[in-house]
């Protein structure tokens, strides 16, 4: 039987659960926020359910500094401290990926990123039949994909997930081998780690650059070609874009072992899923798991039963319509449709509540009770800003009244 594995980048996904529910957290009866721990178990649920993986792990990095650090100081030293929310979040996420036994995988001195590159490189090595699944939403890993080692990238928003094989890597970097992500990573920076690239070079420069010169010692090497002020800023940051593209580089030679019978799926602690999903209220991710038959406790609002006492009330009792809108068909004949309304409510969704990092990942639009439309938006800011100008004249008609909040 092939093996299928499946390496889970922890505190990426963490992360990328806790913000995507930041303007509408998720919170227990006692006013806990479990966004980050409900996003990730979804993920987690969704990825054994439909993917069905022979082995599974999940990756989590250290507080211990890393050889990225030693080489230079300011690396992720402009972060922001860990939210206390999501701080005290990561270890109940690590509780429930026991309950499902989940090895956990760490190791100081080495991010998560370099022992999921590490265990990838090495079991499509040592197994002809085995094919490897980056579970990330992290752009570093394009460069690690190869014909075996693909990027799985779960769907934002109710969309769907996404497979980035080769080729995909290839047409998105605007490249010829996936390696020459990290030529356009050094020579572009990458804000969220400090690592500085070279001034003046944005994506859409270091793809052309890379596309014309290779690598970028290669265009250290002839930065005589170029003019003004990029082959001035070449020159004299050359040895910057050098390290920025040490810093980019994911380490293919962790001291991890590859351990084919820890990694092998397993079965859930039934008891202690269980006793974890009723402690966090997960009335839905427990009914996924366990049948409709399962209760956590708190599930919806209380509504008055017919004996006169308390009854919960979820989603499947209470009549609705909510359709998510993927196609730009789906979304012309929605426009179409609204265009003739006096009046519809919308919300959008981002990634973040600072105004100066955040990108819109979905619409929400509704105008009547118990009905609603969603439209995910693309990673890809170009692919995201096509779609919403999709809306523009609907939003610009004037005889349309738009409710937001």
């Amino acid at each position: 039987m092939a093996k299928k594995l499946y390496l889970l980048d922890g505190m990426a996904l963490v992360y990328r659960a806790h913000f995507a529910f930041m303007r509408n957290p998720i919170k227990t009866s006692t006013g806990v926020n479990v966004s980050a721990l409900f996003g990730f178990l979804n993920t987690l649920i969704e990825l054994r359910q439909s993917q069905e993986p022979t082995h599974l792990a999940v990756v989590f990095d250290t507080q211990a500094p890393t050889q990225r650090h030693v080489a230079f100081p300011a690396y992720k030293a402009q972060r922001e401290a860990m939210p206390e929310e999501l701080s005290v979040a990561i270890p109940n996420v690590k509780r429930f990926i026991e309950a499902f036994d989940i090895p956990v995988l760490e190791l100081d001195g080495y991010e998560a990123d370099d022992i999921i590159g590490t265990l990838a490189k090495r079991a499509v090595a040592e197994e002809t039949d085995c094919e490897v699944f980056m579970v990330t939403p992290d752009k570093d890993f394009a460069q690690l994909v190869e014909e075996r080692i693909a990027i799985f990238k779960p769907g934002r928003g109710g969309g769907d997930a996404e497979i980035l094989r080769v080729p995909d890597i290839l047409a998105n970097w605007e490249i010829e081998r996936p390696e020459q992500v990290i030529d356009i990573l050094g020579l572009w920076g990458d804000a969220s780690d400090n690592i500085p690239g070279i001034p003046g070079i944005g994506e859409k420069t270091a793809k052309k650059l890379i596309a014309e010169f290779g690598s970028i010692e290669n265009l250290v090497a002839n930065a005589a070609a170029l003019k003004g002020k990029q082959k001035e800023n070449v020159e004299q940051f050359a040895e910057q874009g050098l390290l920025s593209k040490k810093l980019a580089t994911i380490l293919l030679d962790a001291p991890v072992p590859l351990d084919w019978g820890k990694l092998e799926l397993g079965h859930p602690h039934e008891d202690a899923l269980k006793a974890l999903l009723v402690e966090f209220e997960f009335n839905a991710l427990g009914k996924r798991l366990f049948g409709e038959d399962f209760k956590a406790g708190r599930g919806g609002e209380l509504a008055v039963a017919d004996d006169g006492g308390a009854k919960l009330r979820t989603i499947a009792d209470v009549p609705h319509d909510y359709r998510i809108v993927k196609t730009k068909a789906e979304r012309a004949k929605l426009i179409a449709e609204m265009s003739a309304l006096k009046a519809f409510c919308f919300d959008t969704e981002t990634s973040d509540l600072d105004v100066t990092r955040a990108q819109v990942i979905g619409l929400a639009l509704s105008w009547k009770k118990g009905q609603g439309y969603y439209v995910p938006l693309p990673d890809r800011r170009d692919e995201g800003v096509a779609i919403l100008r999709e809306f523009g004249p609907l939003f610009e008609n004037e005889a349309v009244e738009k409710i937001g909040h």
